[in-house]
């Protein structure tokens, strides 16, 4: 043996060759060795093994490949490789915390109309009927009270249009005497205009006014007044005084600086106080109709209304509940699981494979 190996080292074309297949053995092993089946996976035979030490009889293998209908970030993997699951056993989750507050909602929803529906079918108790007399009660007095001060703040908003700078204007020929001074504040309701005239009198020269209120007064530089309405009248007796002068007072004085705000706030206080006493008078009407549901009877098309919530709030619960399940891989029946491939926190995307199951 001895005497071979001396003679083969001396023979090089007989060394490469037994190199080569030498090398090609140990590549051989090695290459099976870095491809052999993964942990986290069973060879057929494997699971075929696995399947029938569980039954005496060999059964047919069913392979799997099971993933999350919704897309998502997953929340919890609860299986790992080899694990033996029962039928809807949970295997993985996604995050679904806004699917959670909206399933919470919708039973409560679901809840409060069949609390209703059985409202309608038992009528009203007593406490009930007391609740909605209190509030039609409440809803009458707050229509008074709400009319009478919106009245307020648009009569106080109509006197300031009305005396919006109140000024006496000349309509005679004659320009040598100025217009008479009004003083005072004009307290009565009414629009229109004063018609001023002087004319001679016994006592010197008078003035006859007529319009919104008819008399006369001694022209006079000492404030009279001008009828009954708040308004004083007075003259500049260092001018020439004659008969036959006319002047008139317009109520409001278009004319005035401050007459388009004060017609302004006074347009608003009248859109306020309709929108206000109108809105009152809907909560008193809504009232009322809530005590007459209460106090009547259950008609048939009550009973159906409520029927249709009830129905109405069922199937959206019912479509949240199937938008939850989404987000949940179920075991389909008793088996094991045979490949694991995502992890806590990756992103699934819908109907994509995650989990490979072997049925039992």
């Amino acid at each position: 043996m001895k005497n071979f190996f001396k003679s083969f080292i001396h023979q090089p074309k007989k060394v490469i060759t037994v190199s080569l297949i030498i090398a090609i053995v140990i590549g051989i092993f090695g290459y099976i060795s870095i491809h052999k089946v993964p942990t986290n996976q069973f060879t057929k035979t494997q699971l075929e093994i696995m399947t029938n030490s569980n039954n005496n009889n060999v059964s047919t293998v069913k392979n799997l490949s099971l993933g999350f209908l919704s897309g998502g970030r997953i929340k919890t993997v609860l299986v790992k490789v080899g694990d033996r699951v029962k039928k809807d056993e949970v295997l993985a989750t996604l995050d679904a915390l806004n699917i959670d507050g909206a399933l919470i909602q919708a039973q409560a929803v679901y809840e409060t109309a069949k609390a209703n529906y059985q409202k309608v079918i038992n009528g009203a108790t007593g406490t009930a009927v007391d609740i909605a007399k209190a509030a039609v009660n409440t809803a009458e007095v707050n229509l008074k009270e709400v009319t009478k001060q919106q009245e307020i703040l648009v009569d106080n908003a109509y006197k300031t249009l009305l005396n919006s700078s109140i000024q006496a204007q000349s309509i005679s020929d004659y320009d040598a005497y100025d217009v008479p001074t009004v003083s005072g504040t004009y307290t009565c309701n009414k629009e229109g205009f004063y018609n001023i005239k002087t004319y001679g009198s016994s006592g010197g020269i008078s003035v006859n006014y007529s319009g919104l209120e008819e008399g006369t007064l001694l022209l006079t530089d000492v404030p009279r007044f001008l009828g009954n309405c708040g308004l004083f009248l007075s003259f500049d007796k260092t001018k020439e005084l004659l008969p036959g002068l006319e002047f008139n007072i317009q109520i409001p004085n278009k004319s005035a600086i401050n007459y388009n705000l004060n017609n302004n706030a006074y347009q608003l206080a009248s859109q306020t106080k309709e929108q206000a006493v109108a809105l009152a008078q809907a909560t008193l009407d809504q009232a009322n109709a809530s005590l007459q549901s209460v106090v009547a009877s259950a008609r048939p098309e009550d009973i159906a209304q409520a029927q249709a919530q009830v129905d109405n709030a069922l199937g959206a619960l019912q479509i949240v509940r199937a938008t939850k399940n989404n987000t949940t891989i179920l075991a389909p029946s008793d088996g094991i699981i045979t490949a694991v491939s995502i992890t806590p926190g990756q992103i699934a995307l819908p109907n994509t494979p995650a989990i490979e199951f072997l049925g039992l």
